[in-house]
């Protein structure tokens, strides 16, 4: 009689790909998911949890963190493994990092998840200063390949292209097989509605991209958050066949506080968020915006970073020269809210996932807050797998994550409707989180083809990736 390596029993399973919902056991053997069945034998695995009472999906996957530049945030290395693990993740997503931090996050500090990442485009460090033509941009894509990344991501509110450079680099990126994802802006229009406005033109008939964070581009702005709204969702529904987005749903943002010679904030996305409550888009601005409890820096605990204001916050800015994390909270209830459930003619959802924009930052709250939807009603559980799990994992060509069926990976992500947070987090098979306590060590690096040598050199164990079957490429199928 065959043995199981875990027994995880009497939870509520949910799979959306099969639209299944119903209370089962779930045996994992050899890091793959062997069968779910109403009553299998406890004497018959190794370990067993017992999930009553408790939601069994596919392992949360989060394309949108932020885990490899912890000591720039002030942390340590592998803080933001850790904390992703915490909130329940699986797998992840690095929206512009590098695969020197990653590696040095994961084998100081890894937890056992899943991770890839996207090489940041930052002019004088990643990029050349100046304007680019194709074939920089192209060396700039390939070098990102090269050293194991899944591609490149645009920083438009911090380091804008021109339109035509941003067009290049989407066209470049499609054209070599690459992953891009996009922070709306460019020089000609800011991380606001009039970069969705750019959108069409940038892409042309052809453009693929993963646009980051919707919601953020919808604060009010330009219009009342409501026509923002309605104007975003018509331009992303006009655009489905060439692009794959994502929503965050915690209300403070981050952002970085530098500023030029003369005192003025460099990042649009900082002087946006001060000018919304009329603060002064300098250094002084933003310690006004402190002490106020408008803005908010972050501090490293013994639980990860949190968040400070007044004149600790003050004293931290100054201390890092400026050039150090900031929070505001503008991202608008109504917004997340309004654009995680919008659906299209078609009964489809508009957005493709839930992120958090977070990983080493303290807002890791996908789960807590859709699991508030779904209580609300506005979405409903297989909804919610869908966001967090499913569509995640087709947005990155991950055949064999976010399902929860038979021979797949045995990512799992267990949660506590009563408490509505991931209560275990479980990656091949093998426990990572439980309770919020993170267990888990190591991890593996999701990569290309093309950077498996580089990968392989790290001796961090990894998993090619065919970017070829991702969302923006292969359809939503």
């Amino acid at each position: 009689m065959e043995n199981y390596d875990l027994l995880i029993k009497s939870g509520r399973v949910l799979d959306s790909e099969s639209g299944s919902d119903r209370v089962a056991d779930v045996a994992v053997s050899g890091g793959l998911i062997d069968r779910i069945e109403p009553d299998i034998d406890p004497a018959l695995a190794d370990d067993v949890i017992d999930a009553s009472g408790h939601w069994v999906i596919p392992g949360m996957i989060d394309t949108h963190v932020h885990v490899a530049g912890a000591r720039d945030l002030g942390g340590t290395h592998g803080l933001g493994l850790q904390m992703v693990a915490a909130a329940g993740a699986t797998t992840v997503l690095d929206l512009g990092g590098s695969m020197g931090s990653l590696t040095a996050g994961i084998s100081e500090g890894g937890s056992g998840v899943n991770v890839g990442s996207l090489g940041y485009l930052r002019p004088g460090e990643t990029v050349p200063e100046g304007r680019l033509d194709t074939s920089q941009i192209r060396e700039v894509i390939g070098t990102a390949l090269d050293a194991g990344m899944l591609g490149v991501k645009l920083l438009g509110g911090y380091y804008p292209f021109t339109p035509e450079e941003t067009s290049e680099f989407i066209s470049s990126a499609n054209d070599m097989g690459a992953y891009i994802a996009y922070h709306i802006g460019t020089t000609e229009t800011g991380s606001r509605l009039d970069g969705v406005r750019e959108l069409p033109a940038l892409l042309g008939s052809m453009g693929r991209v993963h646009v980051a964070h919707i919601n953020a581009y919808c604060r009010g702005s330009i219009l009342p958050v409501e026509e923002e709204i309605r104007e975003a969702l018509q331009i992303l529904e006009d655009l489905r066949d060439q692009i794959v987005s994502e929503v965050h749903l915690a209300r403070p943002n981050f952002t970085r506080g530098k500023s030029d010679a003369d005192g003025n904030v460099e990042a649009d996305v900082c002087r946006n968020c001060l000018r919304l409550k009329d603060y002064e888009p300098t250094a002084d601005g933003i310690r006004a915006a402190l002490r106020d409890g408008y803005a908010s820096t972050v501090e490293q605990t013994r639980t990860g970073l949190v968040l400070v204001t007044g004149e600790r916050g003050v004293e931290l800015f100054d201390e890092g020269d400026g050039d150090l994390p900031l929070s505001f909270p503008v991202n608008n209830a109504t917004s997340a809210f309004q654009l995680t459930a919008a659906r299209n003619q078609n009964d489809e959802f508009i957005i493709d996932a839930i992120g958090s924009d977070a990983g080493l930052l303290p807002r890791n709250v996908n789960i807590e807050q859709a699991m508030r939807l779904v209580k609300f009603g506005a979405l409903e559980p297989l909804d919610m797998v869908l966001k967090l799990s499913l569509n995640p994992a087709r947005m990155l060509g991950l055949a064999s994550k976010g399902r929860l069926s038979e021979g797949n990976d045995a990512d799992l992500t267990l949660i506590d409707p009563a408490g509505g947070r991931a209560s275990y987090g479980i990656v091949a098979g093998r426990v990572i989180m439980m309770a919020g306590r993170v267990v888990g060590r190591g991890g593996t690096i999701l990569t290309t083809e093309q950077g498996q040598t580089a990968v392989t050199a790290t001796g961090i164990p990894f998993q090619t990736v065919d970017i070829a079957q991702a969302m923006m490429y292969a359809g939503r199928g």
